[in-house]
């Protein structure tokens, strides 16, 4: 027993010193020891174990710098008349969840250089939607939402969320069944015909196309019931799916911004947006405002005045010119917006078009070309006309003698027309 564990011991003493003895050979760089150096033919020592290469950074995206405006999106009317400069005429409430966040950032960047006089106001809850009713009704919080709020316009934009079983009194009902169908429909239109209390317009977003297919059917197919409900109430459902998808159909991740460049529109995730994207998505909805804003008689802008200064006793008040007046926007026209142009000499009244030319209104009001000059390059009346002066239509004949004019017709002579001879088919017979 003692000669085993003396045994031992001189192998392990014997162990230890070759290990030892190939390490200083490698420091020494001598060619001893060369089988414990590379023991399996790799390229490196038995001791040296290669750096483990670290895992590939996730990329992230980042937004470009950009240089155009961004707009505030306000938490109520009240905010936005004690915070902004320019006073506000409308106000466009949005509704929704979190894409609905994305829209009212996007509509208030689209409004703050060229129509500073609309106010956005947000009332979003992200996580909600029509499904789960038991996490946030919208159908009863419309009252309380709209206690206080000056709404001109609202915008819906709801259903990213409700992909999954409805539950009612009933029992649970599959997402895509007839009865979670016929639930999730009478939901929708009863919140629409809530918010036509407010005797506002409503315009209801339709759902964006995501990343994943089968996500992207379940967005067209709540769209159909979004669409559907939508007309029926009286209200206006938009459509931005065409925007995000490309030639063949297919979910567009980049592609043709508002400003014309091509841009990053989705987030990574796939279903946000990116700053460009949720410009171009509130797009849509933008250019239907300005319809309702533009048919709107009184839409002027309110500037802040300067305190008036008080007169002192007994002396009179100075007549001081205002620092600004009422901007009007040069693409509104005067008088009312309901009557189109063409519509005769009232239409032309009252669209602030001037009446006593002649000439104008007719070539203006009634779309007929006007009256050739005589003697002109682009008079092509046959045959030729005497260059005299062109008298507007509906001018007064000057009072001249029968006996005079007779005179004149017949001294005038008779116009020439040229002569124009039949071809000749047959050959005389003298020359033959």
């Amino acid at each position: 027993m003692l000669r085993r564990l003396l045994l031992v011991l001189l192998v392990g003493f014997g162990l230890a010193s070759a290990f030892a003895s190939e390490a200083s050979a490698q420091s020494r760089g001598d060619d001893r020891y060369f089988f414990l150096r590379d023991p399996f033919g790799r390229g490196r020592g038995l001791f040296d174990f290669p750096d483990r290469p670290p895992p590939p950074k996730k990329k992230v995206y980042v937004e470009p710098p950009s240089d155009e405006p961004v707009g505030t999106v306000y938490g109520s009317s009240e905010d936005a008349d004690s915070q902004r400069f320019i006073g506000a005429t409308e106000y466009v409430v949005v509704l929704g969840d979190t894409i609905a966040d994305q829209l009212s950032q996007g509509l208030a960047d689209e409004f703050v250089s060229e129509r500073p006089e609309v106010a956005i106001v947000k009332k979003t809850k992200i996580n909600s939607g029509f499904v789960r009713a038991d996490v946030y009704n919208w159908t009863e919080q419309v009252p309380a939402l709209f206690a206080k709020e000056k709404a001109t316009a609202i915008v819906v934009m709801l259903g990213v969320n409700d992909r999954q079983p409805l539950r009612d009194a009933d029992g649970v009902h599959e997402f895509r069944s007839a009865r979670w169908q016929e639930i999730y429909g009478k939901r929708v239109e009863d919140f629409l015909n809530k918010l036509k209390e407010k005797n506002v317009p409503i315009f209801v977003m339709g759902l964006p196309p995501v990343r994943s297919p089968k996500m992207s059917l379940d967005m067209v197919y709540i769209n159909e019931i979004l669409s559907e409900r939508t007309r029926k109430v009286g209200a206006f459902y938009i459509d931005s799916w065409d925007g995000f998808v490309a030639e063949n159909g297919d979910f567009m991740a980049t592609g043709p911004a508002l400003d014309g460049q091509t841009r990053r529109l989705r987030a990574p995730d796939g279903v946000h947006f990116t700053k460009a994207g949720q410009r171009k998505l509130a797009h849509y909805v933008e250019r239907e405002l300005v319809r309702l804003f533009d048919s709107r008689a009184d839409r002027t802008l309110k500037l802040p005045r300067a305190p008036e200064a008080k007169p002192e006793a007994g002396t009179q008040a100075p007549n001081v010119r205002p620092l600004a007046g009422p901007i009007v926007p040069l693409s509104q026209l005067p008088g009312s917006g309901d009557v189109l142009l063409g519509g005769g000499a009232s239409a032309a009244a009252k669209a602030g078009l001037p009446t006593t030319d002649p000439n104008l209104a007719h070539m203006l009001v009634e779309g007929r070309p006007v009256t050739p000059v005589a003697g002109r390059a682009d008079d092509f009346r046959w045959p030729p006309q005497d260059a005299v002066p062109a008298k507007p239509e509906g001018a007064a004949e000057p009072a001249t003698d029968a006996a005079e004019n007779a005179a004149d017709a017949a001294e005038k002579p008779a116009p020439l027309r040229p002569v124009i001879a039949d071809p000749v088919t047959k050959k005389p017979a003298s020359a033959r």
